[in-house]
C-alpha cells in the first residue's frame, strides 16, 4: 500500500495534538516498511518551517534525514505543476494543497492521509481521516 501524508500528520505528532498517537502509528508503519510513504517537497518545507521558526535546527535535520530515508519525496516537476494548476482551478484550493494533492495522484498513492476536512470535501481521491 502506498500512502501520501499531508503536513498536518507530522505537525500533529510534533505538537502532540489529540490525534498524534494515530499519526505516530502511520509514520511507524512507514518507517518499518509495512506501507510505502510518500510526501511532497511542500510537506517537507512546511514541516521544516515550524522547526526553524522555533530554532529547532537539530530536529529539522533529523526530520529531513528521516524523510529522505523512509519516504518517497515527490519534487515539483512539470507533470506535478500541470496537475496542481488543474486541481487549483477545478477545486478552488490553495496552491500548496494543490501541489500536495497532485503529488498524491501522480505518485499513484492509494490514500491521502490528512486532517484537513475542508480539503477532503473538495477532492475526489481516496482519503483517510
Amino acid at each position: 500500500m502506498r500512502v501520501c501524508l499531508d503536513t498536518n500528520v507530522f505537525l500533529s505528532v510534533k505538537n502532540k495534538e489529540d490525534d498524534h498517537e494515530y499519526c505516530e502509528k502511520i509514520i511507524n508503519f512507514i518507517e518499518s516498511n509495512h506501507i510505502d510513504g510518500v510526501l511532497s517537497t511542500i510537506v517537507l518545507i512546511e514541516v521544516l518551517v515550524g522547526f526553524y521558526q522555533n530554532s529547532e535546527n537539530y530536529e529539522a535535520d533529523r526530520f529531513s534525514s528521516n524523510a529522505a530515508l523512509n519516504f518517497d519525496v515527490i519534487t515539483v516537476n512539470f507533470e506535478i505543476a500541470q496537475k496542481a494548476a488543474q486541481l487549483r482551478v477545478q477545486h478552488n484550493i490553495k496552491l500548496p494543497d494543490a501541489i500536495i494533492s497532485a503529488s498524491t495522484i501522480i505518485s499513484k498513492s492509494e490514500f491521502f492521509i490528512t486532517n484537513d476536512k475542508t480539503l477532503l470535501k473538495k477532492l475526489d481521491i481516496k482519503k483517510i481521516t
